[in-house]
């Protein structure tokens, strides 16, 4: 959790063997009440959620500061509060993070610890089941649908497998948010959508009547880069931006992303599991095990964090805790 006074690193909060031990009893007697129990599990919290709402009000109706949620913190772009969720087991417990203007923040982790599961939060895709999500101070669970996707955006996105609309052109593909979001003329749109493709080191002329079909891997996620930075959003979010390319090709991508977040100034979080590629291009790493931050602090140093399990992560090596707790759940 984030230290408000002094930014300090979370603490870790690693498994212990008893913890290991109860996770396998549960495996073997408790498979068959799974379902019931989340169900009542739900039931529960909302019944406390109402109670607490309702005890949160005072005399006159009014709703009083909660003297357990301190806030937002000030100037941060993005902010992850306390956030627990669940589904048939704990995604993320008690996780918090903060992204400031300017700054960019990975989120690294084995495959199933929650790391996609923090950026659907912040895009209001899932709600946590407790904790908050603020996007530039505002807390955006109870934002309706349409208030939700003005906050969206605000954010540019690059998804995994770069997610481009197949029936659409490259150029249709870019000007997508231009199009829905602004009110540009065509040859102002066509104007920005070259200058984009062109500093994704694409040439325009080439590609811009090309399906995503004709492209390859790194092609696709180029011009996934562009339609998520054409707008110059504030915030910018990568899902695994390199996952499937070769190293040279991992590594152009990567010099794309530094050279367009040191152009706009925009604050970017992204996810991924290459961490030692990611270390030239971020700030700031954080280091999520089995739905918990366990770990962040500077990327140039991440190879030698005290903690042993984000250094046997980042060096690769087979032997160390991770091998000994069996990994990700």
């Amino acid at each position: 959790m984030i230290d408000r006074d002094g930014g300090a690193p979370a603490e870790p909060h690693g498994p212990t063997d008893a913890d290991t031990s109860d996770d396998l009893v549960d495996v073997a007697e408790g498979r068959e009440r799974r379902a019931d129990d989340i169900i009542r599990r739900k039931q529960e919290e909302r019944v406390r959620s109402a109670i607490q709402d309702e005890l949160s009000k005072d005399d006159t109706g009014e709703e009083r500061p909660r003297p357990e949620d301190p806030g937002p913190l000030r100037g941060a772009v993005i902010e992850l509060e306390r956030v627990h969720l669940a589904f048939d087991r704990p995604i993320l417990e008690d996780v918090s993070f903060a992204a400031f203007p300017g700054e960019t923040l990975v989120i690294v982790g084995e495959s199933g610890t929650g790391k996609s599961t923090a950026l659907k939060l912040i895009l209001r895709l899932l709600q946590p089941d407790s904790g908050r999500v603020y996007v530039k101070g505002k807390d955006i669970a109870p934002l309706s649908f349409t208030e939700a996707l003005d906050v969206r955006q605000q954010m540019g996105m690059v998804f995994q497998s770069a997610a481009l609309f197949d029936s659409m052109t490259v150029f249709e593909n870019v000007a997508y948010p231009l199009r829905e979001h602004t009110d540009l003329s065509d040859d102002e749109i066509e104007s920005r959508v070259r200058q984009k493709l062109e500093f994704v080191d694409l040439n325009p002329d080439e590609v811009i009547e090309k399906l995503p079909a004709e492209l390859s891997g790194g092609m696709k996620k180029r011009v996934g880069i562009a339609r998520a930075t054409v707008a110059d959003a504030e915030l910018v979010i990568y899902d695994e931006p390199t996952a499937g390319l070769d190293p040279v090709t991992t590594q152009k991508i990567y010099d794309l992303l530094a050279a367009d977040q040191a152009r706009t100034g925009a604050s970017v979080l992204a996810v991924s599991s290459d961490v030692m590629a990611l270390a030239r291009f971020v700030d700031e790493i954080a280091f999520v095990y089995r739905g918990q931050l366990i770990y962040r602090g500077p990327a140039r140093t991440i190879a030698d964090a005290p903690e042993p399990i984000v250094r046997q992560f980042v060096r690769g090596e087979l032997a160390g805790p991770l091998d000994d707790s069996g990994g990700a759940p």
